[in-house]
């Protein structure tokens, strides 16, 4: 459990307080997934930045024509010149910083790892907190289950 967290006995929970249980961690649980697939996004951006780096410095496109975006929809004519290897990066917020093709590939590369690191914890976290919601429905049930057993031989 995270720290701060108490450990509490299911069976203890009324089955209302175990509903609102079950809310907790179903709040708890698209927020994990929610992040998951945002970084799992972000993973996708950068192996793209990173195999673009990998396919463009290569001696083989010096003057190459290509089409180079001034916006998301708006491209021109151009050569590419490869002279020193040096890339601008988006280091996010607006920033770009000028970097040789190999810091830039090892900047992605390295970028790429901690995404992964970071999804495989949540993907953990998300495992963790379908296990939690699966135990508690498992208590509610078989509470409801005791209740309607008690209170069928009054009602015949």
């Amino acid at each position: 459990m995270a720290e701060g967290s108490k450990s509490v006995n299911l069976a203890s929970l009324s089955l209302e307080q175990l509903a609102e249980v079950i809310k907790q961690l179903n709040t708890e649980l698209e927020y994990l997934s929610s992040s998951y697939a945002q970084l799992g996004r972000a993973h996708v951006k950068f192996l793209g930045c990173l195999n673009s780096i990998k396919e463009t410095v290569k001696a083989e496109n010096e003057e190459r024509d290509m089409l180079v975006p001034l916006t998301t929809s708006l491209y021109v004519p151009g050569k590419l010149k490869l002279g020193n290897r040096k890339v601008l990066i988006d280091i996010g917020t607006g920033y770009f910083v000028e970097k040789s093709a190999p810091d830039a590939i090892e900047y992605y590369q390295r970028k790429c790892e901690y995404l992964q690191n970071s999804i495989e914890n949540i993907g953990s976290a998300v495992e963790a907190k379908s296990s939690q919601i699966r135990a508690v429905q498992s208590v509610m049930q078989q509470k409801a289950t005791d209740q309607n057993m008690k209170s069928a031989p009054a009602s015949a």
